[in-house]
């Protein structure tokens, strides 16, 4: 597919530094330096799998005629005796506040009229910010007296069922009485909660009984996490608290920062846990229902399950330790052998075959179950064991093919969340937990690590297209079509950002901006950069457990189905041999996900920020990333926001990685040679109307919201009942069908 056009305006980039300036109302300056923009080389690929090209330093400077001008021209608006200082933005920890800063310095005067014209004065903010608070306290008042809102209400004020500010502070920073006094905002009594849809009318309308029993795999931090830690100074007042999930989480981030660093991070070099830290995954089906007080997970599954008779003798939720890679969890937890004995014996008590219901990484790891039961180097249990004792596995919202934002997560420490924090937050996060403790942190995770997207060009693009590409194609032409005519400006944030590179498609995994000396990253490509700046233990990691390529041959399958590495990977690893077995794939789709990124490089002249808790971060990740995801580029119309490119899919997992396999792969015998019949339902996204209704309503199709979707819930409910055979047949609303027929496979 050829890569879309957009009109291209380039811009000069220039640097400057200089040293602390002081003026005052003499119009005085003192120390005034010229420094030089210089940027190191950086070996990066090119494009596709060639050699790797070597970029010559440029080198830009400001005359200190222009550095005077700009100071004196700010000084004469500032108070008698005011000092400036000047810093370059290379300084600031995060570069886009550095730039904000810098650029206001030199800015032209006609520019900073034009600016003005756009800027609310101070006393005008104050206004409308006192006027929202006070509208704000009111509606909320009126909702709070409403009982026809109160499933609503409460529904809200479950998020701070267990908000006390009181134990969250010091002792003496705030007057007890006051405390109080604002918790008690947080807890209202609210009358009624609609908990049993559609269990109960199913139950007493359409006779749904128990009929399978149900295992339930949770997915990537949806599992609390428990300290038995007795020898670690730091960890012993944890012992058995929550070090993930509760709100005992939410103290320790805050107030102990240290120290929760310490018991979250694995061992880079074992991927275990580090010495006299023991950190544990909850059990019983409270591991999951809920992240913190109010903040459902499973709740409404659970709920529904047991509306219609189910307990906790025939329904079983698997909790892990998510952090782990596959390989550890057996060998530090046994769990898979303890899924396996679990599996067997509920069959031996109920007779009935296994419904496996996974959700997000959870899918991944029932399909590495699946891979590991039946080797012999596994669990043993030989080629029919998934068959005999799985009727179906119903996978909702598994990544099958990974998640671009893993991606990012390990690579600089960045995501869409962090990135569309804004400069303010985006600062304060930096200064509080910085990227690179973010990045050394999601690093030894080897969980994480299982979802890097899988299958290389092949599924996700070239720098000349994706298969998924045109998502925006209208609105682009529409837009190019209203500039030839003079009716409307091209976005300023994104005008010429990629200067005379193309404009990227999705095929870009990390499109480079203007000045960023390097070529746009396909995801063959992006995975080289990984492994030459991640360090060598997050590499051995990542040989040793898990592959990202894709088998296309049958002689390809036959070696690579037999490594333990690729059975996280569904394109080089085969499903089961269960041709009685059902999948259903239920996934959300009209939702805008992060599909790839602008990345952009710090200046040369960045210095090294090392943490003042060196303790914190490993030895090799020893300074910040030298790129980092450029959120200047913003292009609501193009789907760009604030450097992510946004794609179909359900606010977390792209399409390509939900629907592929589901809707094609599988249907091939390369990867399917049992035939198992697989069934995909689509659920298109819709919010609901309601301002209060935070978790979007019963019909959102959000990736961890969509386990609380009226329709998902019933589907899974007539499946566990045996009422399958009646009706449950394909739902396809996105264009996934059109997308799969154009992956290289």
């Amino acid at each position: 597919m050829a890569p879309r056009k957009r009109k291209q305006v380039n811009r000069n980039r220039t640097g400057s530094n200089s040293s602390t300036n002081h003026t005052t109302s003499t119009h005085t300056i003192n120390d005034t330096q010229n420094a030089q923009d210089t940027h190191d080389t950086l070996d990066t690929p090119t494009n596709g799998n060639g050699p790797m090209s070597h970029v010559e330093p440029e080198s830009h400077c400001r005359t200190e005629e222009e550095i005077k001008a700009a100071i004196a021209k700010l000084s004469n608006s500032l108070p008698k005796d005011a000092k400036i200082e000047v810093r370059h933005p290379s300084l600031s920890r995060n570069p886009s506040v550095g730039d904000y800063l810098h650029k206001a310095l030199f800015v032209s005067e006609a520019e900073a009229k034009s600016r003005k014209k756009h800027v609310a004065p101070a006393t005008r903010r104050r206004v409308i910010l006192l006027l929202g608070i006070i509208i704000g306290m009111g509606l909320a008042t009126v909702l709070m007296r409403q009982s026809k809102d109160a499933a609503y209400i409460e529904a809200f004020s479950h998020y701070f069922q267990d908000f006390d500010l009181a134990s969250m502070v010091p002792s003496g920073m705030i007057p007890d009485e006051f405390i109080g006094n604002v918790s008690a905002m947080f807890k209202p009594e609210i009358l009624t909660e609609e908990e049993f849809y559609p269990g109960e009318a199913l139950r007493s309308e359409q006779g749904y009984r128990p009929k399978h029993p149900v295992t339930m795999i949770p997915g990537i931090v949806s599992t609390g996490l428990e300290s038995w830690s007795t020898t670690h100074n730091c960890s012993q007042k944890y012992f058995r608290k929550r070090m993930w999930g509760t709100t005992t989480m939410f103290k320790a981030v805050l107030l102990d920062k240290d120290c929760w660093i310490t018991n979250m991070r694995l061992d880079p070099k074992t991927g275990l846990d580090p010495e006299g830290v023991r950190l544990r995954a909850a059990q019983g089906l409270e591991a999951a229902d809920y992240f913190v007080q109010g903040y459902w997970v499973w709740a409404p599954i659970i709920k529904n399950l047991a509306a219609i008779g189910y307990d906790n003798n025939n329904m079983h939720l698997a909790s892990y330790d998510w952090r782990l890679s596959f390989a550890n969890l057996e060998n530090r937890d046994s769990y898979f052998s303890r899924l396996k004995s679990s599996l067997e014996l509920s069959l031996k008590v109920t007779g009935e075959k296994n419904v496996l219901v996974a959700h997000s990484m959870g899918s991944t790891v029932l399909f590495y179950f699946f891979k590991w039961v039946e080797s012999e180097d596994g669990g043993k249990g030989g080629p029919n064991w998934v068959n005999d004792h799985v009727h179906t596995f119903v996978n909702i919202a598994g990544p099958m093919l990974g998640v671009p934002k893993t991606l990012a997560a390990v690579l600089s420490g960045e995501v869409r969340d962090t990135a569309q924090l804004g400069v303010v937050s985006a600062y304060v996060l930096e200064k509080f937990f910085s990227r690179r403790e973010r990045a050394d942190l999601f690093r030894s995770w080897g969980g994480l690590t299982s979802m890097i997207p899988k299958g290389g060009n092949r599924i996700w693009g070239t720098i000349h297209g994706a298969p998924d590409d045109g998502i925006h194609d209208e609105e682009e032409t529409l837009v190019q079509e209203k500039i030839s005519k003079n009716e409307e400006e091209p976005n300023a944030t994104t005008k010429g950002k990629w200067g005379d590179k193309e404009s990227p498609s999705f095929g870009a995994m990390l499109a480079f901006a203007e000045g960023s000396d390097m070529e746009h990253h396909t995801m063959d490509d992006s995975m080289r950069l990984l492994f030459k700046t991640a360090g060598d233990d997050y590499n051995a990691m990542l040989a040793d457990n898990y592959t990202v390529g894709a088998s296309v041959t049958q002689s390809e399958m036959d070696k690579s189905d037999k490594l333990a590495t690729s059975w996280s990977n569904p394109l080089e690893a085969t499903l089961p041999k269960a041709p009685k077995m059902k999948i259903y794939c239920l996934y959300g789709v009209g939702k805008l996900t992060e599909r790839s990124y602008t990345y952009n490089r710090m200046s040369d002249l960045t210095p090294q920020i090392f943490d003042q808790r060196p303790g914190n971060v490993s030895d090799e990740t020893g300074q910040v990333p030298k790129i980092y995801i450029d959120t200047s580029v913003h292009d609501e119309k193009l789907g760009i926001s604030y450097g992510i490119h946004q794609g179909d899919g359900d606010g977390t997992v792209p399409l390509l990685s939900t629907g592929y396999m589901c809707v094609e792969g599988w249907n091939k015998k390369l990867y399917n040679p049992a035939g198992i019949q697989v069934i995909t339902r689509e659920f298109t996204h819709q919010s609901s109307p309601s301002p209060v209704d935070i978790r979007g309503g019963k019909r959102t199709a959000d990736h961890v919201d969509i386990l609380g979707n009226y329709e998902v819930t019933k589907d899974l409910l007539t499946i566990v009942a045996g009422r399958d055979g009646d009706g449950l047949e394909e739902q396809i609303y996105s264009k996934i069908r059109e997308y799969s027929a154009k992956v290289d496979l």
